[in-house]
């Protein structure tokens, strides 16, 4: 006897799906709940502080690049303006303003309650990006590997400080690794909108945007860039019906954006140790590593996928390194080209099992060991900028190894 069905699905698979999404409910639910009484006693979320102020701002009629909105998020963080002079953030709304879409609905909570559930969602869109980039690399599957996976990303230093501080990267990661999940598949339209969206960050994304571009364009998968050009259109043209000149506005925030926040690239970061010297060295070392990318992508612009990811993972390694202000914070993205360079151990012996579980304990504790060496005293705790270096520069030698290993035959063309 057949089971009965319901529009097409069985009664057994709706009933199955139905107890999926209210055990799935429940979780978010108590999630919620934990994240709640976190937030009233623990002060914090700085990173989603100025974007909730700006939503804020957005639903009585005012831009959020008004002075007003930088001047209350500095209030509510230091009981006053900020002075940059004493290593106090200004704060301001840096986004582009179609990121409205997405912090918009938590203007409409009180902080403490909007921050419980953006919480929330930063630790279902870790758990979401674990998943998306063990599957990109090719190595999800083994039930074991990907808790621990999962684990590593919500625990890890940069995922730990990206839950707990707010930081958007999360859902910028998602959009990223969902675009290069559609992409794979064959699918140009939700790979070109997911595109457009991971650019609520655009600094962050610039480079592996160029990467894709570039390869897109010589693989003749002229379909993503078409999507990627109308919905970032659309996105823009959005913004432009209620801030016409919300463009211009913007490039003004991101040009002042170095002056006021943590050193974010080698110059900085080596002119604050060593004065005028470490600036030129670092911006000696962000030129060079420009150069070795433009190199690769070059002579990789007709890859096979593979070739493509693991390119990929070294561009987003570099990133950080190549000059444009890049917060440390950021470097959750890093997750991607970890994920990457633990397909070369996906084969389950016991060897690469080993492997596999200690370079997972070495990036996780020694990262969180650099930042409690490191750590400086303010308002709150306040990470060094030597965690800029540290997990780039292990990637870059990780994934350089590959992908020199998979060309050493033909360098640096695609295998």
């Amino acid at each position: 006897m057949k089971a009965a069905r319901i529009d097409g699905m069985t009664l057994k698979t709706a009933v199955v799906w139905a107890a999926i999404l209210i055990a799935a409910a429940l979780c978010l639910t108590g999630l919620t709940r934990v994240n709640l009484k976190f937030s009233e006693s623990n002060p914090g979320g700085n990173d989603f502080l100025a974007r909730w102020m700006g939503a804020r701002f957005v639903l009585n009629g005012i831009q959020p690049y008004d002075d007003r909105v930088a001047l209350e998020t500095q209030k509510w963080i230091y009981g006053h303006a900020a002075d940059p002079g004493r290593g106090e953030d200004l704060s301001r709304f840096a986004y582009p303003l179609y990121a409205m879409i997405i912090f918009l609905p938590f203007g409409l909570l009180d902080f403490t309650t909007a921050r419980a559930l953006w919480m929330t969602v930063l630790e279902t869109g870790t758990i979401a990006f674990a998943v998306l980039a063990a599957a990109i690399a090719g190595w999800e599957g083994q039930r074991g590997k990907t808790a621990v996976w999962i684990l590593f990303s919500l625990f890890g230093y940069f995922g730990f400080r990206a839950v707990i501080n707010g930081n958007p990267i999360v859902l910028v990661s998602v959009f990223l690794a969902c675009a290069l999940m559609w992409m794979e598949k064959g699918f140009p339209v939700p790979a070109g909108i997911c595109l457009a969206f991971a650019t609520i960050k655009p600094q962050v994304v610039l480079f592996p945007l160029l990467w894709i571009v570039i390869w897109c364009l010589f693989r003749k998968r002229y379909a993503v860039l078409l999507w990627f050009g109308l919905a970032l259109a659309a996105l823009i043209g959005i913004g432009m019906v209620f801030v016409p000149d919300w463009l211009i506005l913007n490039v003004r925030e991101i040009l002042d954006y170095p002056a006021y926040t943590e050193p974010g690239n080698p110059a900085a970061v080596f002119g604050l140790w060593f004065g005028e010297t470490g600036r030129a060295a670092g911006w000696i070392l962000s030129l060079a590593l420009s150069a070795g990318m433009v190199w690769l992508w070059i002579g990789n612009r007709e890859a096979t996928y593979r070739n493509f990811l693991i390119v990929m993972g070294i561009t987003i390694s570099a990133a950080p390194l190549l000059g444009i202000p890049f917060d440390p914070g950021n470097e959750y993205l890093l997750l991607l080209p970890i994920a990457i360079g633990l397909s070369g151990w996906k084969e389950s012996t016991r060897k690469n099992f080993l492997l596999w579980m200690l370079t997972l304990g070495a990036i996780f504790f020694g990262l969180w060991a650099v930042f409690l060496v490191t750590l400086g005293k303010g308002t709150q705790p306040v990470q060094s900028p030597i965690l800029l270096f540290p997990l780039p520069v292990f990637l870059l030698v990780w994934l350089g190894f590959m992908y020199f290993r998979g060309n050493r035959n033909r360098l640096p063309a695609a295998v």
